[in-house]
């Protein structure tokens, strides 16, 4: 039988913030090693091999324009290390300036024990910004879209995932597509001594709420499944009728945000608009353009259809990257707690992940988890009572993976790869998963290759 677990109860903690410290230490390291600017060295290339690297200025910086700003967001306003590079392509068209950024998996998963599955579909997103100045600010409209409901269906195999529903029931082992609509959006941007004032008005959207949502987080760039505490960090990265206002100011940004806290249904094709009847708050800290952290906390109104009663979320993460002459080396450790109203109950969930490119086209990816689920039997709760708290199972996941590029060309980079993740988790659920359950993902990644287009840095 297998253990309970690497860790105690009480020890998990520590444990987890052990491992996700050696990530970063180990990115810091690298970037010492390369004269701690962590800026790419230039080097030479063909046009085929060009690759926008994109690096937004730090908010102090003077001669940052508030486009370039704007352009430094990635889901909603939240902000990977400014350092960290995005393949992205420009054009200008008049007085706007156009971005494309894109990213696409085909994969086939295989999971082992009585709960596993297999399955062959795509996780895939694309975005599109336009900017263009605005009297002394800019002004830019955004969307986001993903075509997950044509090519993964009502969901994809994923060992102790839960999180919003399918057929009407809850999704349990399988991780939920993204709507058609992940983002429609406006946002302007107006520098304030030294820092912006930013305002954000979104049908569909991202709250300031949580560290940048993992299918655009730099530390999970090559990794197509999602992490397994999803729903206690940064699920609200579609959120309906967002409002979001901030303030920057040198290395500190402040913002606040309404917005409606229903999950989307299960149509994934539509916008599920609501009252705006949440709120969240973020603060983060950006020292240098490879560092950045936040903290967050927001309550959120009735956010599960099968699970009534609302919740109040806090998050907290520190991300760092780190450039060299080929390649780039991103991390974040993150953790999320939810309170869940209507059960009275906590549950927690930790994470560690970092992503090593080197040699233009090799990456190393690994990512650590440690989330409290009390989802993975049904149970039931009607709706205006508040029922007993529901079992609860600390589970442990831990993924190691290597992607290569096979092709660079002038419009797509495209590259192969394969992960493989094995658990840990209490003994009393090896008559459910079986004793060594693990899942294997291979997959094809595609994502465009940009040019420095009307950027400068």
């Amino acid at each position: 039988m297998m253990r309970d677990g690497l860790f105690s109860r009480h020890g998990g903690f520590p444990s987890w913030i052990a491992s996700g410290t050696l990530c970063i230490a180990l990115s810091v390291s690298l970037s010492a090693q390369t004269g701690g600017t962590g800026q790419s060295e230039p080097s030479e290339a063909t046009p085929a091999q060009e690759e926008h690297q994109h690096h937004a200025v730090s908010p102090e910086a003077p001669d940052q324009s508030a486009g370039d700003y704007l352009m430094g967001l990635a889901s909603g306003t939240a902000q990977n290390p400014q350092s960290a590079p995005m393949d992205m392509i420009h054009q200008q068209l008049g007085d706007w300036r156009t971005m494309f950024h894109a990213q696409a998996y085909v994969s086939q998963v295989q999971q082992t024990g009585p709960r596993g599955r297999d399955e062959f579909f795509s996780a895939n997103w694309f975005m599109g910004m336009a900017d263009r100045p605005v009297g002394k600010g800019s002004f830019a409209l955004r969307t986001m879209i993903s075509l997950d409901p044509l090519t993964m269906g009502k969901e994809y195999p994923l060992l102790f995932q839960t999180g919003e529903t399918a057929d009407g029931k809850p999704i349990v082992d399988g991780q939920h597509p993204h709507d058609f609509f992940m983002e429609l959006g406006m946002v302007y941007a107006r520098p304030v001594g030294n820092g912006f004032f930013t305002a954000y008005v979104a049908p569909v959207g991202d709250p300031a709420l949580g560290p940048v949502a993992f299918p655009h987080r730099a530390s999970a760039s090559e990794l197509p499944q999602a992490v397994i505490g999803h729903h206690y960090m940064d699920s609200t990265h579609i959120a309906f009728n967002v409002v979001t206002l901030g303030m920057s100011s040198g290395m500190f940004r402040g913002e606040v945000s309404a917005f409606h806290g229903g999950e989307p249904d299960e149509n994934r094709w539509d916008l599920d608009p609501g009252p705006i009847d949440s709120f969240s708050a973020r603060l983060s800290f950006s020292p240098s353009p490879n560092w950045i952290a936040q903290v967050s906390r927001g309550y959120l109104s009735e956010p599960e259809a099968l699970h009534p009663g609302d919740a109040e979320r806090t998050t907290a993460s520190l991300s760092h990257n780190a450039n060299f002459s080929d390649g780039n080396w991103s991390s974040t450790i993150a953790g999320g707690r939810q309170f869940k109203k209507g059960h009275s109950q906590t549950v927690n969930s930790y994470l560690a992940e970092s992503m090593l490119r080197f040699f233009g086209r090799h990456y190393v990816t690994g990512r650590f988890e440690l989330s409290e689920k009390d989802e993975l039997f049904a149970h039931s709760h009607p709706r205006g009572s508040q029922s007993e708290a529901a079992p609860e199972f600390r589970i442990q996941a831990y993924t190691l993976g290597y992607t290569y590029d096979i092709f660079v060309g002038r419009q797509i980079r495209g590259g192969i790869g394969a992960n493989y993740t094995f658990y840990s988790f209490p003994t009393n659920l090896s008559f459910f998963y079986g004793e060594d359950p693990s899942g294997t993902y291979v997959f094809l990644r595609l994502r465009p290759v940009g040019s420095m287009g009307g950027h400068k840095h």
